[in-house]
Parts: structure tokens; C-alpha cells; sequence
């Protein structure tokens, strides 16, 4: 894991309107710009595992399948288990 640790903030929304219905859905407002490419490679890996993938109308990560809290938890796991720190939006603290 690294010394410093790529920092993140899910800002968890809801999407169901329009033709658009998702069990869970989150907009990134963190400095993902000063991200390498492996770490942007590893976000993307974990959206991907945990069901989620980027909806260009919304600017959204819009997950579709499952449970809003399977596919949230889902998520926060996977970012944990990459080394990433969910500075807000993390749903495991609130378990």
C-alpha cells in the first residue's frame, strides 16, 4: 500500500429519473487530476468489480444491478482493498 494513499469522496446521489434507474449512483469531486494512470487504472478496476460504470449524461458512476446498499458497501470495499481513502461517503463507517 502506498505511503500516501490516493484520497477519494463519493457524493452518493439519486439517479432514478428519466430513463435512467439505478440502484446507486455517485459523482467523484475529489482532485483525481494529480492521480497517475495506475492509480486511475485501479479506480476504474474497482467501479468495474463493484458494478458500476460512467453515464456521460449524468456525470454519474451508475450502478444498475443488485441493492443500493450491496452495490455502496460493494464499492467502499473494493476502494479500500485497492488502498484508496474515502475521506466522505464511506457507508461502512455508518454500519
Amino acid at each position: 500500500m502506498p505511503k500516501n494513499p490516493p484520497k477519494i469522496e463519493l457524493s452518493w446521489r439519486d439517479e432514478n429519473y428519466g430513463s435512467i434507474c439505478a440502484v446507486a449512483a455517485f459523482r467523484n469531486y475529489a482532485g483525481t487530476y494529480d492521480w497517475s494512470e495506475r492509480t486511475h487504472q485501479r479506480f476504474r478496476g474497482c467501479l468495474k468489480r463493484a458494478g458500476f460504470t460512467f453515464h456521460q449524461g449524468r456525470c454519474s458512476y451508475i450502478a444498475s444491478g443488485g441493492t443500493r446498499e450491496e452495490r455502496q458497501r460493494g464499492l467502499c470495499d473494493e476502494l479500500a482493498r485497492a488502498g484508496f481513502q474515502i475521506d466522505s461517503g464511506d457507508v461502512r463507517a455508518a454500519a
